[in-house]
């Protein structure tokens, strides 16, 4: 097995609580964020989405969580508290569905229902008054409606917690993912603390600045996509000849005219691991190696799951449990600075 890969089996959620950071999360999906933000050490005691299927996968990968498959606007910070025996909360986490913000989208923003669930969840952080959240999405929302809408947000955050806040934009493949993914992220902090985003911890091959060159270079999506026989969700999509024929003139990078799919570049990160659809919608990438899409399990591995963790539900909902997911790696680099700052913030509070 490659290194990549048994670094990414080896990652494993602490299974002593923790009192001191417990976490609750909104928009959970297929549990990415949470994963990610468990190993860095912080304890999920809530999950919530509005999809039964993606609670049955967080169910199953984190037993002593609850969960609670439920339209957000229905929920309380009240009702949160008492199923979790009103232990103080470190952590929200959560990022609000993307589709009406992502460039892939309609980019309807908020004048779409699903862009304004966001003030749900800013109405749960003012109820519920966690020490830090996480609020995450794609970039594309820094630039809809000629940037008015961030600046929207952006003052609502601000204004309507009194948090204070740190924004950036992070590549998922400067942290160990075979994936170009790059995502938008707003932490807020309750008390003035000093927060700084991880640093990254692996170069694009073709950036030659100095200060770089000590980093490993990107990880190849190749890597990810070995040694995937048996395992759980490696169920292979069967194509029809026409497709597979078309399929395998397409080289490797390369992209198929007809359904707009891209075939992976095994010597490069992939590009970002989308959300399949039976609709026409986005498609997984084409395997670089073979004439067929990628399946559940590969697309896990460049999201970097590790090959424990299951998406239950039907094929499509594992598809896009993984395609709308925050990779692991990623939430955990960031679980990383938000655990040392939050630790740094109590050192101070002792002192004093």
């Amino acid at each position: 097995m490659n290194s990549y890969l048994t670094a990414l089996n080896s990652l494993q959620i602490p299974q002593k609580k923790s009192q001191k950071l417990v976490a609750v999360s909104f928009f959970s999906g297929g549990g990415g964020l949470d994963l990610g933000l468990s190993l860095a050490g912080f304890d999920f005691r809530y999950a919530n989405d509005e999809v039964q299927y993606y609670c049955d996968t967080l169910t199953y990968n984190f037993p002593h969580c609850i969960t609670e498959a439920q339209d957000i606007k229905q929920l309380t910070g009240d009702k949160i508290k008492d199923l979790i025996n009103g232990v103080p909360i470190s952590l929200i986490a959560g990022g609000p569905p993307c589709q009406s913000f992502s460039i892939l989208g309609k980019r309807g923003s908020f004048d779409d229902s699903r862009g304004q669930l966001v003030y749900d969840y800013i109405r749960l952080i003012n109820e519920l008054q966690p020490k830090a959240f996480i609020f995450e999405n794609v970039p594309g929302l820094l630039t809809l409606n000629n940037g008015e809408d961030w600046n929207n947000l952006f003052y609502h955050f601000e204004v309507e917690t009194g948090y204070e806040l740190y924004t950036d934009i992070l590549n998922a493949a400067d942290y160990g993912v075979p994936q170009i993914r790059k995502r938008v992220f707003v932490i807020g902090f309750q008390k003035p603390t000093e927060f700084k985003f991880p640093e990254k911890e692996y170069r694009n091959p073709s950036n030659l600045e100095l200060s770089n060159m000590s980093l490993p270079c990107w990880i190849p999506s190749k890597l990810a996509l070995e040694n995937v026989e048996g395992l759980y969700n490696h169920d292979i999509r069967i194509h029809g000849d026409r497709v597979r024929s078309r399929y395998e003139q397409i080289p490797q990078g390369g992209r198929d005219r007809i359904d707009h799919t891209d075939r992976i570049d095994p010597e490069k990160p992939s590009g970002t691991v989308l959300v399949g659809s039976k609709a026409g919608g986005g498609r997984p990438h084409i395997h670089p190696y073979l004439p067929r899409h990628i399946t559940v399990r590969e697309a896990a591995r460049l999201q970097s799951f590790p090959d424990w963790y299951k998406l239950l539900g039907t094929s499509t909902a594992q598809y896009r449990q993984i395609g709308n997911a925050v990779p692991p790696l990623l939430a955990r680099a960031v679980g990383r600075s938000i655990h040392s700052a939050l630790s740094n913030l109590k050192s101070k509070e002792l002192v004093h």
